[in-house]
């Protein structure tokens, strides 16, 4: 339907628009749309900078911890004499 419209007819819509709403009207619509995209585009680009920091954060704290290696538990020595580690 629209690509049936051409710039004549799409001029003369234009004009009836600015004389029901007045030019005040249209620019505070502007004015608020622009003003709401702009909002929309810093909220994004927020939220994309969160969860890329996020995602360092993430990734340099797996990368960056290593578990101590575990220390093997050693048998207590006996010695020859079984008299020698009883205190009894």
């Amino acid at each position: 339907m629209i690509g049936s419209l051409g710039g004549f007819e799409i001029a003369i819509i234009a004009l009836v628009v600015i004389l029901l709403f007045g030019v005040g009207k249209l620019s505070g619509l502007g004015k608020g749309l622009g003003e709401s995209i702009k909002e929309f585009r810093s909220a994004v680009k927020d939220e994309k900078a969160e969860d890329k920091t996020t995602q360092q954060t993430t990734t340099t704290t797996t990368q960056t911890y290593v578990p101590p290696p575990a220390q093997p538990q050693q048998p207590p020595q006996q010695s020859g004499d079984p008299n020698k580690n009883n205190i009894f």
